[in-house]
């Protein structure tokens, strides 16, 4: 069991480091300047360089990949002294010294995500943060109605075996499972939040929270949350179906579910 969980656990790191590299390098390789694109229609050769040497962009390709592993590891090292962007992430994330060795620190910290070239000043982590307690609430409410139409649909596919109703059911969960989410969201707003609105009541676009006409409190505004909810939970949906319905069928098939029902 110990090295069936080392083996995963090992397998993993593996699996998360080729995915970092991946995205350093795609990031690195793809044509565009970040620095330019946060300077916008001010380009200034002071300010471009000013830019680029606060966030790096100045060192070699191998020096920067290794300070981007460096800030992402929840071990690093960091000179006590060093005053460059590499070393900002410790203004930012809570750490504790583990070992000073001269000039060089060990550190535990949380993995520093450095600062966003879109929204400057602020941090990757604090722009997540803003967004995921909606974000929760979202999955949640999605996996909430996946949960619950999959399930009775799946046991009403299984009760109805071979019927209409049942190839009815089968399609639509293997319809749900294979439009892709974006085409789905547009689809559902045009419907439901264009075509039928004065029906449905619904939004194409809103908030979770909403300010009042005269800006007086801000109000929960769950009718919001429906169209979002409803398109993200498409597609576990119909794999709930197909689970639900495969189970129900294979446990109705056991030997007794035949005797209590020769028995009557």
């Amino acid at each position: 069991m110990l090295r069936y969980l080392l083996n995963k656990i090992g397998y993993s790191i593996l699996v998360m480091f080729g995915v970092v590299t991946a995205v350093f390098f795609l990031f690195t390789v793809l044509p565009g300047d970040p620095a330019r694109m946060m300077l916008d229609q001010r380009e200034d050769s002071e300010q471009l360089a000013a830019i680029k040497h606060k966030y790096g962009f100045d060192q070699p390709v191998s020096k920067q990949y290794l300070y981007y592993l460096n800030d992402l590891s929840p071990l690093s090292l960091h000179l006590v002294s060093e005053e460059s962007y590499t070393h900002q992430s410790l203004e930012y994330v809570p750490h504790i010294n583990l070992l000073t060795l001269g000039e060089t620190r060990l550190v535990l910290k949380w993995p520093y995500l450095r600062q966003s070239f879109r929204s400057q000043g602020k941090t990757v982590s604090s722009i997540i943060g803003e967004t995921l307690p909606n974000t929760i609430v979202l999955a949640v409410a999605s996996i909430v109605i996946a949960m619950l139409i999959g399930v009775f649909l799946g046991v009403i596919a299984a009760l109805l075996k071979d019927t209409f109703t049942d190839r009815a059911i089968t399609v639509i969960g293997t319809l749900g499972m294979s439009v892709p989410s974006f085409f789905s969201a547009i689809l559902m707003a045009w419907i439901f939040g264009y075509l039928l609105a004065e029906y449905t009541g619904l939004n194409m676009t809103g908030s979770l929270y909403e300010v009042d006409d005269m800006g007086e409190g801000i109000h929960l505004k769950l009718r919001n949350l429906i169209l979002p909810a409803i398109t993200l939970g498409i597609r576990p949906l119909g794999v709930i179906i197909q689970l639900t319905r495969g189970s129900l069928l294979e446990e109705m098939g056991q030997d007794y579910i035949r005797t209590a029902r020769a028995k009557g």
